[in-house]
């Protein structure tokens, strides 16, 4: 046989090997009969595992995909696209592993399709609206919970700042007496969070409340209905800082029943203990 012939034969045997159908086996997405290169387009995608089994039709041979795809070159593409166009079904077989991004994926879609959209679901709104809300020991719910401002602590915070700067300077003459300037200046401001914090205005739909106290707890108290006047004071240099005073006073007692002091935005608790007099919903607003 000549050089010719015998490239002529390598060549047919070359193209019928290349065009040899191969039927996947139990796969329902690829009933029909599949090339080397149709099986090497599909593991290159990941629709197809390599441990998959297939059956030559020609010979009626058993093979792994793994087999007949290994070695092989990626096939060119026509106008860039490739030449499986049936829908990426994915299989996989024990030696696959799955990406874990594709895991966390797939759980937040289920997530995010489980879940209900709170503004078509009012009873869902009004019952988160509920659970944001605090409550006092005994059931309430709390409309306006707040302490005294910083600022109403003026000259306790000027005496801080004093000391400071007292004790950046002595830091150059005497490190002693620098670290005790320091030591008073903080021990200043930590009482001032002491104080502000163990004072507490509490206004519910029931009562405003003041309770004060560090260890021991103390209240004072007065009924929604009977409040009969508000009165707010706001002057001087708190005044210009947005600080004011409430006066709660009730008919049962001719002074004042609860004051509120050094509190921000006066005026605006005075209109909620209003509405709630006139029977309004504040939480509505």
């Amino acid at each position: 046989m000549t050089r010719a012939a015998r490239l002529c034969f390598f060549g047919s045997d070359l193209a019928f090997l290349m065009s040899a159908r191969y039927r996947l086996q139990q796969h329902p997405a690829f009933s029909e009969p599949l090339s080397r290169e149709d099986l090497y387009t599909l593991v290159a995608r990941g629709s197809l595992a390599r441990g998959e089994m297939c059956v030559d039709e020609a010979t009626g041979f058993t093979h792994t995909v793994g087999e007949l795809v290994s070695g092989m070159r990626q096939p060119s593409a026509i106008g860039g696209k490739a030449r499986i166009t049936r829908p990426a079904y994915r299989e996989f077989s024990p030696d696959t592993e799955i990406p874990e991004e594709e895991i966390a994926e797939e759980e937040e879609d289920e997530e995010i399709e489980g879940e209900e959209d709170p503004e078509e679901d009012p009873d869902a709104l009004e019952e988160k609206a509920k659970k944001d809300r605090d409550f006092s020991p005994s059931g309430e719910v709390i409309l306006h919970h707040a302490h005294p401002s910083w600022f109403g602590y003026t000259k306790a915070l000027v005496l801080c700042i004093l000391l400071t700067i007292a004790g950046g300077l002595l830091f150059i003459i005497q490190f002693e007496y620098s670290i005790i300037a320091f030591l008073c200046a903080s021990s200043t401001l930590i009482a001032i969070g002491i104080s502000r914090y163990s004072h507490d205005y509490i206004v519910t739909r029931e009562r405003v409340e003041l309770i004060w106290g560090i260890i021991g707890k103390s209240s004072k108290e007065a009924r929604i209905c009977d409040i009969r006047s508000i009165d707010v004071y706001e002057s001087g240099i708190k005044g210009l800082l947005g600080l004011g005073t409430i006066d709660f006073s009730t008919a049962a007692n001719a002074g004042i029943e609860v004051q509120f002091k050094d509190l921000r935005r006066a005026h605006v608790v005075k209109d909620l203990v209003r509405k709630l007099q006139r029977g309004a919903d504040p939480t509505n607003d």
